[in-house]
């Protein structure tokens, strides 16, 4: 049995990162084209056809011939993944030349050693991450290095991303913005 190919062309790919990708996407951007959302996931036209049709199913979006839009349930839901993307990078702690935050509601009290969060990063593809969370009112590099103490400029940065008390900053590295964006949501997706 061929899975990919055959007469109906190659099989859609897409996960629950890149959903939650696109609907921030929306969020951010408005109103976006199909082919728009093709070059910022980097995935093919029938990929996101039909991600839109499960989207528009679920009433999270809606597409007309001027473009795609997030229906104000899509935001509603949007908010519920407990995941945030935020523009935070930081050279010291990359590995690759691209990277992209992403807050995890919930999850700071679970972080030991941070290295359990960093191989759920790299096991969804990233090249690297780095683990911030906020105890306490502290910016804590886990296990236990203040950055508040340490580095008050870069706990500042970390600070204007909206981090909140219990949640961790995941820093992921990948080669390209695309890849970091779903490698990002889909390690925050997975730390729920």
């Amino acid at each position: 049995m061929e899975l990919i190919g055959g007469d109906y062309g190659p099989m859609a790919r897409y996960s629950d990162a890149h959903i939650f990708v696109a609907l921030d996407l929306l969020q951010n951007c408005g109103r976006m084209s199909r082919k728009s959302l093709m070059k910022e996931m980097e995935i093919g036209e029938g990929s996101v056809r039909g991600m839109l049709k499960v989207l528009r199913e679920w009433k999270f979006v809606e597409v007309s011939q001027t473009g795609i839009t997030i229906t104000d349930f899509g935001r509603e839901n949007l908010g519920k993944f407990g995941i945030r993307l935020v523009d935070f990078s930081d050279e010291r702690y990359a590995v690759s030349s691209c990277q992209q935050g992403v807050i995890v509601e919930g999850i700071a009290q679970k972080v030991t050693s941070g290295m359990a969060q960093r191989d759920i990063a790299i096991r969804c593809g990233a090249d690297g991450a780095s683990i911030f969370v906020m105890r306490d009112n502290r910016i804590i590099f886990p296990k236990s290095w203040s950055v508040d103490d340490n580095d008050p400029e870069l706990a500042g940065r970390i600070r204007a991303t909206g981090i909140r008390e219990g949640e961790a900053l995941v820093l992921v590295d990948a080669k390209w913005p695309s890849t970091a964006r779903i490698v990002a949501a889909a390690a925050g997706l997975a730390m729920r």
